[in-house]
């Protein structure tokens, strides 16, 4: 005669327990399933976040246009006498930038993004004596929709010297403040 179920009956205990094949054998070594994720970017990321009280297809357009681009674009001391942008993928941009000391810096890149009016992603180089030797850089900006208007979230990164990074964020936040006061004389 066949037996089925257990062969001791009980009801609890060890004694009423089924021994079962473990089916995981690593289960009491298993990693966590969430883990701790950094939140400040590498030495070799600058990220800057900054909301504007302006619709997001607007701040595309003055991200992209060289008529307004030369009216914020640059640190505090900038005078953008020139700027050329051949807005699409694989598309050139040229920046000419003097400073109130009458040193000129040139800027250069490429398009590699252009989702209007969400996203820019394009390189970033410095044309002749800067004293930044770090080579090619990547710029991301992306457009965001939030209460109030605008998130503006720019990520450059690619830096050889943490030096060159913050240097770079000091341009990058002079020429954000810049863009505040361009938007509000729209």
């Amino acid at each position: 005669m066949l037996s089925t179920g257990s062969p001791n009956t009980a009801g609890s205990g060890s004694k009423a327990s089924i021994g079962w094949k473990p089916i995981w054998t690593k289960f009491k070594t298993r990693t966590p399933a969430m883990t701790v994720i950094e939140t400040t970017p590498p030495e070799n990321i600058l990220e800057l976040k900054r909301v504007f009280a302006a619709p997001k297809p607007l701040l595309f357009k003055v991200w992209t246009q060289p008529e307004h681009m030369v009216r914020w674009w640059g640190c505090a001391d900038a005078t953008n006498n020139e700027i050329q942008s051949d807005l699409r993928p694989g598309g050139a941009f040229s920046v000419r930038m003097e400073l109130a000391d009458g040193t000129v810096h040139r800027i250069w890149g490429e398009y590699r993004e252009t989702d209007e009016p969400n996203r820019l992603v394009f390189t970033w180089s410095w044309a002749g004596e800067t004293g930044f030797d770090g080579g090619d850089t990547l710029v991301t900006v992306t457009f965001e929709e939030v209460s109030g208007g605008t998130e503006v979230i720019l990520r450059h990164e690619n830096f050889t010297k943490v030096e060159d990074r913050d240097s770079h964020g000091e341009g990058w936040g002079a020429s954000l403040d810049r863009l505040v006061g361009f938007l509000a004389d729209l």
